[in-house]
């Protein structure tokens, strides 16, 4: 079963940007232009018509569709890593080139394994890259948090809190006490926020560290699994285990907007009070 297409790659928008059909259409072109006939460009649009209509679905097309995508993807995997290792802090990255160490070992390790058949663990252990990759992605996710609660203590909130309603009880004037409520809710849901904050940085460490965890224990018994079926589960294991890294990230850029926001209205209600 072949996976949907979108309307943006499809086998039919390969096939008619494919470098032959250009060059068919470029020399049907070319030669009406010397010979002066349409003749030239009525065989050319028969050919284009048999070309979009048997190409795309023929069996040899979508697996060089399928190659295709996967080589781009690669590039695609290899740019974007190089970009992310360059914004990343040493002890991210350290973290990353030996987990990446790990997995070159892994990958020679199945190589000395005779009960695997070789085209079916290259196929497989293309999964590696890809939790690499999800690695790479969490570790900046988790830097991203780990300077957020570095440069916003949350000591200074809770301060804050406890400044607020203290203020609230002394405070005798309706007018103000309601100026009051709004900075102490405002205050306490920047607690919250923080909060979640940090527990979603613990959360992602362990995860973190899971990872590391398992290829390393990948890499102990490689050499004794005695079967695709085996090595497949054993790499499903760690792809299910970072299939959720795109959901984090958003979820993590989400929730330090939201306390960037409420830093910045506090910030200038601060500003106006002063």
């Amino acid at each position: 079963m072949t996976e949907p297409s979108t309307e943006k790659d499809s086998p039919y928008r390969r096939a008619f940007f494919n470098q032959y059909n250009g060059i068919l259409l470029g020399a049907a072109a070319l030669f009406a232009l010397a010979t002066f006939s349409w003749l030239p460009l009525a065989v050319g649009a028969g050919l284009e018509v048999l070309w979009m209509t048997f190409v795309p679905d023929s069996s040899f097309f979508r697996r060089w569709v399928g190659m295709q995508k996967s080589k781009e993807g690669q590039e695609r995997i290899k740019r974007e890593t190089e970009t992310i290792l360059q914004h990343l802090d040493t002890s991210y990255s350290q973290r990353f080139l030996e987990l990446q160490q790990v997995a070159d070992e892994v990958l020679a390790l199945s190589k000395e394994n005779q009960s695997l058949e070789t085209q079916l663990v290259e196929d497989e252990l293309q999964k590696i890259g890809q939790v690499l990759f999800s690695f790479l992605r969490m570790a900046r996710a988790h830097q991203r948090l780990a300077h957020f609660l570095a440069e916003n203590p949350v000591g200074e909130i809770k301060a804050d809190v406890s400044e607020s309603t203290s203020e609230l009880r002394r405070e005798q004037d309706p007018r103000v006490q309601a100026s009051l409520k709004q900075a102490l809710s405002l205050a306490e849901k920047r607690l919250r926020q923080h909060e979640q904050i940090s527990n979603s940085a613990k959360a992602l460490s362990v995860q973190m560290e899971t990872l590391e965890k398992a290829l390393g224990y990948l890499k102990s018994h490689i050499v004794a699994i005695g079967s695709h079926e085996e090595l497949a589960s054993e790499l499903d294991g760690l792809v299910m285990g970072v299939d959720s890294v795109e959901q984090l990230e958003n979820e993590t850029g989400n929730a330090l907007a939201e306390l960037h926001h409420l830093a910045d209205y506090r910030d200038k209600r601060m500003a106006t009070k002063g």
